[in-house]
């Protein structure tokens, strides 16, 4: 039965018809292959905060033989994570994943004549399924249709709450499939619906090159489309086939739908050098040809409605750059992988407070053991981010904002000059190698709650100029929402000007004689009032009758 209490609206994943930020984290490939394994990445979710598990469905795991289903190893993630109290998001790992055919099943990788596999300008046959097989298709959407049915018959309402199809899909080592049933489909026109969505788009590459075809007023692919054709004809491909599973899908279980993406490299990088081979590259094949990529947007969105969103992993490039760009084609962000480490720390912040990002799950994490390095940055980024989703479920209508403060950028203003963030003051007294990260959810105009690490806050007028407090409360999560640790004031709250939020494991100050204390959950609210009094009317004086 369809379940539409699981929507997105506004870009924000709702739950109950409530705001429910996705607190995720997505296990490693063979994380979720057997009930040994599902036990301990469970385990590990729960020791380092992470809510919402996203974990692989393999398709050789419930179709072992075809048309024979096996649904034990599901009822087994499924149940494991409702006794934690944790959410789920299968990730089907059907035909494909990162482009190759390895978690199909063997009655299909090892009939290459029923099931034809891609084959590249080598005349190499890879490892990958053709896009072009109806019959792999219908195989697949068989199985996906099963597998959602299953679910459906087993779901409580809230322990799964949207499902990933398929996974980085596309082509590699060329830019197009080369097989006999592909080079039929590469002889035929340009589908009308493929011209019409990139004309539509109105801007990116596939349209230039589709303005400049037009003149030859020719309708194959090569010159319609140019250079941008091979990669254009296998992003049609892609997305007809999965549309074909995800409909299946959702006409069992009506829950979002989404796919993800091995991104290029071609947008902005983060400076440094990069190995492009490892972030993507910069040429369609050396990233999946065919993927749900920016730049072929308007083809998956076209030919692929049953799905939600796309939604981007990413490792390299510009971070901010191409989240944004993912948010901008559907109006939800989602990064189903990202990094598990500190500067996955200041990504998930940053995504969440700043592009407005519904989630961010760091890959692996359950291969963090608590000697790793990283391992206690990440474990409290979770908790504060939980903390984050309570604040935001309780005040819907908070505004949000989010931040990394950087030694080149220590400063921020928010809401319009009522409150400064900086990374510069605390460093004063406390250095630290870390960058300031947080976010602040404006509750009414006065009243705020604080959450970070690694910077201190100050109150406003709104005029640039100095506020000051009227209350700061430090906040400890409870099951019911937050009590009140401690009330701060006095040296505490800077005199009535600064509050710091410390890193975690900050030590003392060398620089600074009086012991602080350091040991803060993170996680602050307060209330605000202006310092400056109204500018006053001098009354005319009067000098008295002598």
């Amino acid at each position: 039965m369809p379940q539409p209490h699981r929507s997105f609206i506004n870009g924000r994943y709702m739950l109950h018809g409530r705001p429910f930020l996705l607190v995720a984290g997505e296990v490693h490939n063979s994380g979720s292959s057997t009930p040994t394994a599902i036990e301990t990445a469970l385990d590990a979710a729960v020791r380092l905060g992470v809510e919402t598990v996203l974990a692989p469905v393999a398709w050789e795991s419930i179709e072992p033989e075809e048309g024979r289903f096996d649904f034990s190893l599901i009822d087994t993630l499924v149940d494991s994570a409702r006794v934690r109290g944790l959410h789920l998001i299968p990730l089907w790992f059907g035909t494909w994943k990162n482009g190759m055919s390895t978690y199909a099943p063997i009655w299909v990788k090892g009939d290459a004549q029923r099931f034809p596999r891609i084959v590249n300008s080598d005349g190499l046959i890879l490892e990958a399924v053709t896009p072009f097989s109806d019959l792999a298709r219908d195989a697949d959407a068989l199985a996906f249709a099963a597998l959602m049915r299953h679910l459906a018959h087993i779901d409580d309402g809230e322990t799964i709450l949207m499902v990933q199809v398929e996974n980085e899909v596309g082509v590699l080592s060329d830019a197009r499939d080369r097989s006999p049933l592909a080079e039929a489909e590469w002889n035929r026109p340009v589908p009308t619906r493929v011209r019409d969505a990139i004309a539509a788009s109105g801007t990116g590459r596939l349209f230039d090159a589709l303005e400049r075809g037009k003149r030859l007023e020719s309708p194959d692919w090569p010159s319609l489309l140019g250079d941008e054709a091979e990669e254009a004809f296998m992003t049609a491909a892609y997305a007809r086939y999965i549309e074909t599973v995800a409909r299946a899908g959702r006409d069992e279980f009506d829950i979002p739908l989404f796919v993800n993406a091995w991104v290029d490299a071609n947008a902005e990088s983060d400076g440094g050098d990069t190995d492009f081979a490892l972030a993507g590259g910069v040429r369609p094949g050396e990233y999946p040809s065919g993927g749900p990529l920016r730049h072929t947007a308007s083809i998956w969105r076209a030919l692929a409605p049953s799905l939600d969103f796309l939604a981007p992993d990413l490792y390299f490039g510009s971070f901010d750059t191409i989240a944004e760009a993912y948010r901008a084609i559907d109006g939800i962000l989602f990064i189903p992988e990202m990094q598990c480490n500190s500067a996955g720390v200041e990504q998930m912040f940053r995504a969440v407070g700043e592009l407005r990002a519904a989630g961010a799950a760091p890959f692996a994490f359950d291969l963090m053991g608590e000697d790793d390095a990283h391992y206690e940055e990440v474990h409290d980024a979770f908790a504060l981010l939980a903390a984050l989703r309570t604040v935001l479920a309780q005040h819907p209508e908070a505004e949000l904002r989010g931040f990394t403060l950087t030694a080149q950028d220590p400063t921020r203003e928010l809401f319009d000059g009522s409150l400064e963030v900086t990374s510069k003051h605390m460093s004063e007294i406390f250095p630290s190698p870390q960058n300031g990260v947080g976010c602040v959810a404006r509750i009414t105009k006065d009243s705020y709650v604080v959450i970070g690490r690694g910077f201190a806050v100050r109150p406003l007028n709104g005029l640039g100029q100095r506020g000051a407090w009227a209350a700061v409360e430090e906040l400890e999560r409870a099951d019911d929402g937050f009590t009140v640790g401690r009330r701060l004031n006095g040296d505490e709250i800077g005199g009535g000007e600064w509050v710091r939020l410390p890193i975690v494991n900050q030590t003392q100050s060398d620089l600074f004689p009086i012991r602080q204390n350091l040991h803060v959950s993170g996680v602050l609210r307060a209330t605000t009032y202006s310092a400056t009094p109204p500018t006053a009317v001098v009354p005319e004086r009067t000098v008295p009758n002598r």
